[in-house]
């Protein structure tokens, strides 16, 4: 037999400790078990849960049970709209206010009409580079006419 804990296979050893293995099938699990020391504590510690859980005995239900959760829920009923209202909005304050602070982070680094301006250049200056440039391109269109002509 291939040892369930290495297959992943928890659930027969679950149900071996719970008594829901045919004879034939918890016969080859209580062989297997004699010699691995996982499986054989796996189903130690199962045992001890099971009895942990048999002893155990709920609390006893006071007499007045009903009557005081049935004044909890007239009472939860009474209360005013506005009141649950802002029970259910309360978790969608943070999310509003990470919104806000990336929007004014995107506000402070993109101001409204800012243009790109390059750093220790005038408009004069480009203004003038802009100007030669149209100069060197008619040169270049006079050039290109005069060497056909000739």
């Amino acid at each position: 037999m291939t040892c369930p804990l290495q297959t992943e296979e928890t659930d027969l050893l679950l149900d071996y400790s719970a008594g829901r293995l045919d004879a034939p099938r918890a016969a080859a699990l209580a062989d297997h078990m004699a010699g691995c020391s996982r499986c054989s504590r796996f189903a130690t510690e199962q045992a001890a849960v099971w009895k942990a859980l048999d002893e155990w005995e709920p609390a006893p239900v006071s007499l007045d049970f009903n009557r005081r959760l049935w004044q909890r829920i007239d009472a939860a009923a009474a209360v005013p709209w506005y009141r649950n209202f802002s029970q259910v909005w309360k978790p969608a304050i943070p999310l509003t206010a990470a919104i806000l602070v990336i929007a004014a982070g995107f506000l402070l680094d993109h101001p409204r009409g800012s243009q790109t301006r390059v750093p220790g250049v005038t408009a004069q200056e480009a203004n003038q580079v802009e100007q030669t440039l149209d100069d060197i391109q008619l040169l270049d269109q006079l050039d290109i006419v005069g060497s056909k002509t000739m």
